[in-house]
This record gives C-alpha cells, sequence and structure tokens, in this order.
C-alpha cells in the first residue's frame, strides 16, 4: 500500500493504483459493484449516496479580498515606502506623509483591479455536468437528478442525452459518443462492451461512457463506476484546481530589482544620516528627514505603476488585434516563449471535417477549400481544374454520399455549421461545391430521390445503405446506394465506374482500389468508399438489415472513395513558418491518432514533409516512462498523440525543465490542465470551451494560429520597453537621491530637492516619461532574433553602466544649477534644513527641480533607441506620444515653478531667464553626452568597467528556483492503495471530497501474465474454492508491524483491507476482512461487512497472480 504523500503526479501512477474498469469483462464489473441489470434497491443507493456524497465536484479554495490585498502589498518596495511613511508621521511631516500614502495606494489599486480575476475554471467545469439523468433501480426506469447518481447504479442512455457520470457499458445500439473536449477527437467515437487493454489510451476505452460528454447516437446502459471528483472530468477539474500560478520571469526579476535597490536604499539613507547627524550636528530628527528624503528619492516609486499601466496599454492593443490577455505579467512572457505546444483539433485545424481526396477508376481528384464553408474547386494531380460537365458528372456518382446521409448543415447568413456528425457533413459540403447551389439546394435534391428503405450505420458492420427511388413518380426505379468502410465495402463490388461515367462500367479491380484506399489512409485521410447497384422494386419494401451487403453474393458498383480530413488552417501554416524564423518551436499534443497527427503535421510543417519516417510518442507510451525518460525525447519530437490531460501536464513540465518557456494552446476541457500548468496558456474564444479559456492566461478572439506569433511580437516589444523603462527610471532615481546624499558629502548650503519634489517626479515626470517609452513601436528585426534566454535580467549590465553614468551626469548638473544659482547667497552660520521655506533657497531649488525634470527629458529620448543613436528620422516621426509626454511635462513644470501657492507646498519659487537658459543647456549636454556614450562607450570605456560590472552584475545569473518556476500540481490518484481499498482522504489533505471510482466490494491488486505484457486487474477476493491459481507468488508485505500484529502503514494506523494466504481461525481464506472502526472515514467508513470476524494476519502478505 501506499500512503497518501507517495501518490505522486501522473497518470501512470494513477492508473496502476486504480481500478482499470476499462479492462475488466462486464461480469466482474457487476460483481464489484455488487449490482445486476435490474439496478439498485432504493435502500442501497440511498446507503450509498450517504457513504460516497453527491455526483458533484468539489469547488476549490478561492483566496478572499485580505489575501488579495495582501498580495498586493508584500512587496519589500512597499514596505520600505510604509516605514518612510510611519517615519514622516513620526516627525510629523504630513504633505509627505500623503503623497507617499497616495503612491502607495494607487499602486496597491491598480495592481489589485488588473489582477482582480477569481480563477473559475472548476466553476465552468461543474456547469457542464448534465442535471438529470435517467436510471434503473430495482427493475424501474425513471429520473433523478444526476448529482444523487451512486457507485452501480445502472443507467439508460439515448441520443441527446448528457453522459450523467463515468459509465461501464454493458449494452449498446450504434451508440456513439462525441469526447472532442476529452481525447480531441473530431468525430463521434462508436461504442461497445468489449475490454480493451489496461495500458489503452482515454480515446481508446469504447467500452466507457464519461461523464459530460454528448451521446449523439443509439442508445445504451452501463454502470456507474466513477462519481463527482473521481470521473475523468472530476480529475481534470481537480487538476486544474490545484496548479498553482507560475510566477512569470517579469515578477521574478522586478523582486530581485526589488531586493537590490531595498539594499542600496539602506545603505545610502544610513549613510545620509550618519553624515547629517554627526558632520553637520543636524539632530535626530532633522537628520532622519534627510535619510527619509534620501529614500524616498532613490526608491523608484512610479516604477510598478508604469510597469503594470504599460502592460495594461499592451492588454489592451492585443485585445484589440484578437488577443485577450487575463493575466498581465503574461505579455512578457509571450515574448520569451521557445515552444508552442498545440491541441490539434480546432486549434491547428478547423475542427470542421472536410473532404480533400476524390479517387475514382479514372484519376485522384484535389478537392480545395477547409471546413464546411463551400468554397473550393476540383483539381486533377496534374492541377487541372475539372470543368462544369465533369464536375456534374462526379457528383452523380458520388449523389450516394449526399443521399444516403442523416446529417444537416445549416447557414445564418455568416457560418455554416454541422448538424450531425462531422463525417457525413462533409459530404454535404463536398455537394454544394460539386454543383449544388445551397442548403435548400440539398434538401430539394434529396426530395426528388425519396428514401423507402435502409441500413443505418453501426460500428460492426461499418457501413451505411439506403434504398432511392430515382424520383417522385409512382413506380420509379430503386436504387440502393451504399457508403462505409473500404475494406468491408470493396469485396462487395463486382463492376467498378469507368471513365468518370454513369454508363461505363469494367470487372471490379479489387487490387486497385485496395491500394487507392491504402494511400489516402498513409496520409491520415479517413475513407468511404460510395458504391450503388440497382435495388429490384419488389424488395424495396423488406425489411432490411446489414445482411442485405453482408450475406449477399458481390453485386455493388463502385463509384469512387473520398478522403476526409479535419484540415489545417492555411493561417497556421504561415504562422508556423514565422514561428520558426523567430526561433521557436512548435509541437503537436492531440488525443487523435498517431498517423492522423503526423499526416497533419507535415501539411503544417511541424515536421519535415518529406521525411519518410516521423517518430510520434502516444499516450499510453508516455505512461510508462520515468521524468527523465520524457526529458530525454521531449525536445526531439514534435508529435504527441493519443494524449491524455496528464500527459500534457508532463510534457509540459519536462519542457520547462529543460529551460524551455513553453506556450500550451487548446480548446477542450482536456486542455485546461496544461493551459495553467504552461509558462503561457492559449485558450479558443470561438470554439473554445469556458474551461480551458478560464484556465488560460491568454484567449483567441477569433480562434487564428497566427494570432498567437502576432502575440509574440507583442511580448517582445513590451520586453523591450520595459528594458527601456527601467533603463531610464533606474539613473533619474538614483540622480534624485544621490543629488542630495552628495550635498551632504560636499557640504552644500541645502539640500537641493526635497521630498515632495522627489516624489512629484517619480509619480508624474516618470511615469509620463515611463508611459510614453512602454509606447514605441517594435524594431524592424524583432521576429528575427532567437528567443531570450530563460531567466534573463531587466536589470543587467547595460542597465547598470547606464546608472553609473548617467547618474553622474544628472547629479553634476542637477549640483552645478542649484550651487549657481546661490554663488551670491552668503552662507548662514547654521545649516539650512531640508525643508525650510527660505525663499533664496527655494529658487535655486526650483532651478535644480527643473533641470532634474529636463534632464530626464533629453535622457528619455536618448532611451528610445538603446544601442542605435537617436538622432534620426524616427526620433521625431516614430512615437507621437513623444512629444505628447514631453508637452504635458513642461507645461506641469511651468505650473509648479510659477503658481503661487503651488510652488509653495514643492518648495519653489519663479525663476529668471538666466536660470532657464541653464537648464536648456543642461538639457544639450545630457542629451548628447549619453549620444556620445553609445557611440564611444561600447569601444573606450566598457573595457575599462567591464571587470567591475562583472563583479556586480555576473554574465550568468543564478537560475529560478523550482519553487518560482515550476508550479505544483497534485493529481488524485484514482485509487489510494495497492489493494484498490480507499484510505481517509480528510488525514492527508486531498482535494476532492465527492464521489468515487472506486469498486464497492473489497478487491486485490492482481497480475495476470497475459502474453505479451503483463496487465494489472482488480478482481474480487472471494476467488473460486477459496484458492488461488496456480503458480501465484506470495511475497512479504515490506510494512513494520504495530503492536496488534498488524502493518503500520505511515501513520494511517490498522490496515482492515489485508488478507492473509493461511488464516488462523480457518474457513476465512480469500475473504475480505474488516475491522470496525479499524479505519475511519474514507470512501469505505470502515469495513465494508461491518459484522465480519476480524482476522489478524500473523505474517500479512501480499499476492501477486502470475
Amino acid at each position: 500500500m501506499a500512503d497518501a504523500s507517495s501518490r505522486s503526479v501522473g497518470s501512470k501512477v494513477a492508473q496502476d493504483c486504480g481500478t482499470q474498469w476499462h479492462a475488466l469483462s462486464v461480469e466482474e464489473c457487476m460483481a464489484l459493484q455488487q449490482v445486476t441489470a435490474e439496478g439498485l434497491s432504493k435502500q442501497e443507493a440511498a446507503a450509498r449516496l450517504d457513504k460516497y456524497g453527491y455526483n458533484e465536484l468539489t469547488p476549490p479554495p478561492k483566496a478572499t479580498f485580505l489575501m488579495k490585498l495582501f498580495l498586493q502589498v508584500n512587496n519589500i518596495l512597499i514596505y520600505i515606502l510604509i516605514a518612510a511613511t510611519i517615519l514622516s508621521a513620526i516627525l510629523e511631516e504630513w504633505k509627505e506623509v500623503a503623497l507617499i500614502c497616495a503612491v502607495v495606494v494607487i499602486n496597491v489599486s491598480i495592481g489589485l483591479v488588473q489582477e482582480g480575476k477569481a480563477e473559475k475554471a472548476a466553476d465552468a467545469i461543474k456547469n457542464m455536468l448534465a442535471p438529470n439523468s435517467m436510471v434503473i433501480r430495482e427493475g424501474n426506469q425513471f429520473e433523478i437528478p444526476a448529482k444523487e447518481l451512486v457507485p452501480g447504479d445502472v443507467v439508460a442512455l439515448k441520443a441527446g442525452d448528457q453522459v450523467p457520470a463515468d459509465v461501464r457499458l454493458f449494452e449498446v445500439a450504434r451508440l456513439s459518443c462525441l469526447e472532442a473536449m476529452l481525447t480531441g477527437e473530431s468525430n463521434p467515437i462508436n461504442k461497445n462492451i468489449t475490454p480493451v487493454a489496461g495500458d489503452a489510451a482515454l480515446g481508446d476505452r469504447k467500452d466507457l461512457a464519461f461523464s459530460a460528454t454528448m451521446v449523439m447516437d443509439g442508445d445504451g446502459k452501463g454502470i456507474v463506476i466513477g462519481t463527482g471528483d473521481f470521473a475523468e472530468i472530476g480529475r481534470i477539474s481537480t487538476m486544474v484546481g490545484t496548479v498553482d500560478t507560475m510566477k512569470t520571469n517579469l515578477m521574478v526579476q522586478l523582486e530581485i530589482f526589488g531586493r537590490w535597490i531595498s539594499v542600496f536604499v539602506f545603505i545610502i539613507a544610513f549613510a545620509a544620516f550618519m553624515l547629517a547627524h554627526f558632520a553637520h550636528d543636524q539632530t535626530v530628527g532633522d537628520a532622519f528627514k534627510s535619510a527619509v528624503s534620501i529614500a524616498v528619492a532613490i526608491i523608484p516609486e512610479g516604477l510598478p505603476a508604469v510597469v503594470t499601466i504599460s502592460l495594461a496599454l499592451a492588454m489592451q492593443l492585443m485585445a484589440r488585434n484578437n488577443a485577450i490577455i487575463r493575466q498581465l505579467p503574461a505579455i512578457e512572457t509571450l515574448g520569451s516563449i521557445t515552444t508552442i505546444c498545440s491541441d490539434k483539433t480546432g486549434t491547428l485545424t478547423k475542427n470542421e471535417m472536410t473532404v480533400q481526396k476524390i479517387q475514382t477508376a479514372k484519376s485522384l481528384y484535389d478537392v480545395t477549400g477547409v471546413g464546411y464553408m463551400p468554397d473550393g474547386i476540383i483539381q486533377d494531380e496534374q492541377g487541372t481544374v475539372v470543368g462544369k460537365e465533369g464536375v456534374e458528372t462526379m457528383r452523380q456518382m458520388l449523389e450516394g454520399s449526399i443521399l444516403c446521409n442523416s446529417s444537416g448543415l445549416n447557414f445564418d447568413g455568416k457560418l455554416y455549421t454541422a448538424v450531425g456528425y462531422p463525417t457525413e457533413v462533409s459530404l454535404l459540403t463536398l455537394g454544394l461545391k460539386m454543383g449544388i447551389p445551397d442548403i435548400q439546394g440539398l434538401k430539394t435534391f434529396k426530395e426528388s430521390k425519396p428514401r423507402v428503405n435502409g441500413v443505418p450505420f453501426a460500428s460492426e458492420h461499418k457501413f451505411m445503405c439506403g434504398v432511392h427511388a430515382e424520383s417522385t413518380a409512382p413506380g420509379a426505379a430503386t436504387i440502393i446506394h451504399v457508403k462505409g468502410a473500404p475494406d468491408r465495402l470493396i469485396p462487395k463490388c463486382s463492376k467498378q465506374a469507368v471513365d468518370n461515367s454513369m454508363t461505363q462500367t469494367a470487372p471490379m479491380n479489387e487490387a486497385f482500389w485496395q491500394e487507392a484506399a491504402r494511400k489516402l489512409a498513409s496520409k491520415g485521410l479517413r475513407t468511404l468508399a460510395v458504391c450503388r447497384a440497382e435495388w429490384p422494386a419488389s424488395r424495396r419494401n423488406e425489411e432490411m438489415d446489414a445482411s442485405v451487403i453482408l450475406n449477399a453474393s458481390p453485386f455493388l458498383t463502385m463509384m469512387g472513395i473520398v478522403g476526409i480530413l479535419d484540415p489545417p488552417r492555411p493561417e497556421a501554416i504561415e504562422a508556423i513558418k514565422v514561428a520558426h524564423d523567430a526561433g521557436i518551436v512548435v509541437k503537436m499534443i492531440t488525443g487523435d491518432h498517431p498517423e492522423t497527427a503526423i499526416a497533419i503535421g507535415k501539411m503544417l510543417g511541424i515536421v519535415d514533409p518529406a521525411a519518410a519516417h516521423v517518430r510520434a510518442y502516444t499516450g499510453p507510451e508516455m505512461d510508462k516512462m520515468d521524468d527523465e525518460q520524457l526529458k530525454g525525447i521531449v525536445l526531439d519530437t514534435n508529435i504527441f498523440a493519443r494524449a491524455s490531460p496528464e500527459n500534457k501536464i508532463s510534457i509540459v513540465k519536462a519542457l520547462q525543465k529543460k529551460d524551455q518557456i513553453t506556450s500550451m494552446t487548446g480548446d477542450g476541457v482536456n486542455d485546461a490542465p496544461a493551459l495553467k500548468a504552461a509558462n503561457i496558456g492559449v485558450a479558443m474564444g470561438i470554439t473554445g470551451t469556458d474551461v480551458s479559456k478560464e484556465a488560460a492566461k491568454m484567449v483567441l478572439a477569433d480562434d487564428n494560429f497566427a494570432t498567437i506569433v502576432a502575440a509574440v511580437k507583442e511580448g517582445r516589444r513590451v520586453w523591450d520597453n520595459l528594458v527601456k523603462i527601467l533603463l531610464y527610471n533606474m539613473p533619474v532615481n538614483l540622480a534624485q537621491g544621490l543629488s542630495v546624499f552628495f550635498a551632504y558629502v560636499i557640504d552644500l548650503e541645502a539640500v537641493p530637492l526635497t521630498a515632495m519634489q522627489v516624489l512629484y517626479v517619480n509619480m508624474i515626470t516618470s511615469v509620463t516619461m515611463g508611459l510614453m517609452l512602454a509606447m514605441e513601436p517594435a524594431e524592424s528585426d524583432i521576429m528575427a532574433r532567437p528567443p531570450r534566454r530563460k531567466g534573463k535580467r531587466l536589470f543587467g549590465k547595460l542597465v547598470m553602466w547606464h546608472c553609473v553614468f548617467v547618474t553622474a551626469v544628472i547629479v553634476t548638473l542637477v549640483i552645478a544649477g542649484f550651487a549657481w544659482n546661490l554663488r551670491d547667497n552668503p552662507k548662514d552660520e547654521r545649516r539650512v534644513s531640508a525643508v525650510t521655506d527660505d525663499p533664496r533657497i527655494n529658487e535655486a531649488r526650483a532651478e535644480a527641480f527643473n533641470v532634474l525634470v529636463f534632464c530626464e527629458i533629453a535622457y528619455a529620448l536618448n532611451c528610445r533607441f538603446v544601442k542605435h543613436t537617436s538622432i534620426n528620422v524616427k526620433l521625431i516621426t516614430g512615437n507621437m506620444w513623444c512629444w505628447v509626454a514631453i508637452a504635458v511635462t513642461s507645461i506641469l513644470q511651468i505650473f509648479l515653478t510659477y503658481t503661487p501657492g503651488v510652488n509653495d507646498v514643492f518648495n519653489n519659487a519663479p525663476i529668471h531667464g538666466a536660470s532657464w537658459a541653464r537648464i536648456a543647456v543642461a538639457f544639450l549636454i545630457t542629451f548628447f553626452s549619453v549620444e556620445l556614450m553609445k557611440a564611444f562607450g561600447p569601444k573606450l570605456l566598457l573595457p575599462i568597467v567591464q571587470p567591475i560590472l562583472n563583479c556586480l552584475c555576473p554574465l550568468q545569473g543564478p537560475d529560478r528556483t523550482d519553487a518560482e518556476t515550476y508550479e505544483h500540481i497534485t493529481f488524485v490518484a484514482t485509487a489510494p492503495s495497492t489493494f484498490g481499498v480507499p484510505v481517509n482522504r480528510q488525514s492527508h489533505n486531498i482535494v476532492p471530497t465527492h464521489g468515487t471510482n472506486q469498486p464497492v466490494d473489497s478487491h486485490a491488486r492482481v497480475t495476470f501474465n497475459e502474453k505479451p505484457k503483463t496487465q494489472v486487474r482488480d478482481v474480487p477476493l472471494q476467488l473460486p474454492g477459496n484458492d488461488f491459481p496456480s503458480g501465484s507468488s506470495v511475497q512479504q508485505a515490506p510494512y513494520p508491524m504495530n503492536g496488534m500484529g498488524m502493518p503500520q502503514m505511515g501513520g494511517m494506523g490498522m490496515a482492515p483491507q489485508m488478507m492473509s494466504m493461511q488464516p488462523p481461525m480457518g474457513g476465512f481464506g480469500g475473504m475480505p476482512m474488516g475491522m470496525p472502526g479499524g479505519m475511519p472515514g474514507g470512501m469505505h467508513g470502515g469495513t465494508p461487512f461491518p459484522n465480519a470476524m476480524p482476522i489478524y494476519a500473523s505474517s500479512p502478505q501480499m499476492v501477486f497472480l502470475q
């Protein structure tokens, strides 16, 4: 047995621990659930409902408002501002208190507004569950709320129903279910009652019907085997609800930056306090004011707001281009994507089956067009378009595909939508391409050749036939039209149409048609043969079944074979090419068959179209791999087929562990866990389920794969602009604080800037200029670069060098302007405080204040082009918001300098023309000195300072920790122990609390040696004759014993489900054991047999049958 902590992530563990209902016979399933085809008694159903709970999903815990508020405040920069507020309040500097509080409130409010969307994915899944179900109890069939279903209930299903729980089918009649949301399979799955291999992929478990899927045709009955959280959709809900949101690189980098700047602020503020108090004899209070002033000056209070608003602006821009971002930091992550993992159905393809090939005895034809929209032409192998007369002849040859068709096609004036089976709908679209004018024309055509008899499609015989009159006239001749699997119909044909003629036939060339069908299938196409024959009028009303074809001698005429595919989106092909040019790898992860996935992959360019052999790994193959094996193949494999939700997450996590920044796209419920686990989850807006949209970080409003590539380009632009913003903010913030600090160092008469002035610059000037930089357009080569490496720092050597150089320039100019203005002012006997209202000092501060702001404006122009000169035409024409920001900032500076009352608040005073001349010179010095640094710095200065920068900012910083990079995904094992007997979930903090997928009968874990591989199965312990099959092996259970002679199970206490091969009391061999109260709670609530005599095994053993 395994305790809860050992129930690890992954479908392999879940599968090994759970009951493989799909691998058991109907009789075994009924025995395990202690039920017959008559259903449960009402008393037993009530008891099981009380034991297992409702058939509903457990809602995930949601963060409270206070928790969300704490997450926004839990930032070291915010903590420093709060501390500065407290100190300012102690010193009764109420203007600073008010402004700093406003800064904190603004930053936190912006964060709450932008990140306030609650996680609703599990709720979206919950809304998908069926509200009612038809149940059979005590032999009576009646309807009950689906949430009242219990394990062992017998349910009846019919076309149009939503499956209410996971069901093991035991009776089917042409039953088919649409499971695209779980498996990615476009077509309905024909169900049967035959057991399949234990390791069969989800889409191959045709003896099961899954909760929340739709019954498309037929009817059937089955035993409920999984309810609530333990149904397949419940496991997905649990996976979605227990995925922790990953920190993006931007979030990590800002945290790192915050820690470094905090340390620097503390050091400088402490040094300033010591200088002010000891070197200049300031009081402790005034020294604190000086230290607070410097700390507030250096901290980039406006940076969080600039970053958030910049991301919000990018989000709005992307929304206008059909990419809806649900989490702001995801925008930046888009720019670093190295791998896009995409679902096939509905994402790379249209999810609209389309006839692409027509094989006749004369030639192979291509049919253009994608989806149900009837736009397209028919052309031969040489590319010659078939003329109108030829198309009409082909329509007559293939009219059976339209007449022998139970589906429909609707048109609302904009879109064509399917009614019925996608494969049949594709044949109706083909009819429109072959000359039938419109939807009404299809109806008219069918009515002109009425159906008089027929046999519906069934998976057992793989064809459908209809007897149709040639006209509505009485006594009209009748034709039998048959369409179906070529392997079934080719042997039933005696003739074939030749030269695309309805009147010319030749003997059937069976080998030709078998080879033609094989070639089409090898390209991933679904093939349907279309046949016809004259039908005697005397037989038009006789009762028909499949035997009229199967038991008859060959009599049909082969008209042709059509090849059908859910084709790639044309725009996806181009987008994948652009992604490859940008160094991004595209991988397809689908629930479809490997052959189909490879064919689509070649069409899309995901794999080499000319490759003779392409390796595609399937879900069952991945289930057998450990983490290291999966990591070994994940980079070199671009196609994964028959993938389960767990497989998708495993692939995403393996890629992340290989240092890949991964995007996952999808539209189904089965995609939701992987969407949330990926660095960027991308859902489809039109065809996507609510579940996938809520789990994703981005939603494509147009379902266009190409939109992802455009979003990646925008993400790269956002990163570039964030670098520009940081490149701008850090030097100017340092200049503000160090201007005050060096005023103490060089013993100026007063500090050149006050806390109010620097707070204003941080929150107004820096934000205005920062937003201007955020609106910079993308550089021309942005999609020709490779993706930036994982963990790339915002605060790198480039920013560090600018901090040194630009800070020195601006500090020099600010102090020079301040000192120049004071040159005629005699020095006081005492030092002027940081916030003195002396008019002459305020005038000098006004000049220093304006020098600072206009130097920042000049430097913002430099930052628009980081590695290239800003002296070019684009400086004027490239970004109109640049000049808007400069105009707004300049007007505000004039307002703050000359407006009475306002300038007093900011410790300003009016300045004269000479001061403005010096400000203009400072502007030009800043701009041209930075441009000279760009031109000559890399060649002359950088080699000198490179060793210092490498020490301060190592070339390769540490990667993210696992806690930062890889989210923790808790999978709910489908059974908690090797015996399959559930333990108390609550004692191990497992999320699910509703339902089960375990047998109601106790059972052992049995391994049968079935060549060529071993299969694990669950069987009842009550084996015939209380014996185990010959050759069974017995092994000692590797558990320590407790004081009662029972195995100690890692804190779980006694294990009442253990059994003894040699019972000491006799007569109980192989009987399920139980101990009243021995194992509380759980899904079994102790022993399944409350009155059973407890059996104590002196030597507990585990049984392995071979």
